[in-house]
């Protein structure tokens, strides 16, 4: 029997993308825009994405981020655990998912220049369609204006170390197992 998540993966036809999860840019709009102080200064006016987190990938979504905003749409499996760390340092915590009831949010805004980082909630077990179904987190995430792998950082060990010291406990675990300075099109 294949499983919800597989199923999901074929459909849609995500692809894999290590320590991530599995990844499909689903738009990106054809019109640009100038953003002065860019590396290549053009960007599409925004781009969209299926991303969905799974324990095989690592089950976060590792700590990053991107100079557009962006903003996160829960589709379905289990609910997802958010910290975003502002310019600052300043966190917020919240979850991704359906439930509004219990405290969920089914769209999550992240700011142009944020860090974040999330993770499955796999205790919640009430998600799953069966005994034993392996836990995912399937979301869309639209970035405006569009993702550009320049824009993109993801801070090394040390780099969290040195900018957030005081957050070093809560961050490490989100902390990208290998490191490459520039993503791929994925965010």
């Amino acid at each position: 029997m294949q499983h919800r998540k597989d199923l999901i993966v074929q459909k849609l036809g995500l692809i894999p993308v290590p320590f991530k999860g599995y990844f499909k840019e689903t738009f990106r709009s054809p019109e640009t825009v100038q953003i002065p102080g860019r590396d290549g200064s053009e960007r599409n006016v925004f781009s969209t994405i299926y991303f969905m987190m799974a324990p095989e990938e690592g089950g976060k979504n590792y700590l990053h981020s991107n100079k557009s905003d962006g903003i996160h749409y829960f589709h379905d499996g289990w609910p997802a655990f958010y910290i975003l760390v502002s310019p600052e340092g300043k966190t917020e915590e919240h979850i991704l998912g359906r439930d509004v009831m219990k405290g969920h949010v089914p769209q999550l805004r992240v700011p142009g220049g944020y860090l974040k980082c999330g993770k499955i909630l796999v205790d919640e077990k009430s998600y799953a369609s069966f005994p034993d179904e392996i836990p995912f987190t399937l979301m869309s995430e639209e970035v405006a204006p569009g993702f550009d792998s320049r824009d993109c950082f993801v801070p090394t060990e040390k780099e969290v170390q040195s900018l957030y010291p005081k957050l070093f406990n809560t961050l490490q675990e989100y902390i990208t197992p290998k490191v490459d300075t520039q993503v791929n099109k994925d965010n």
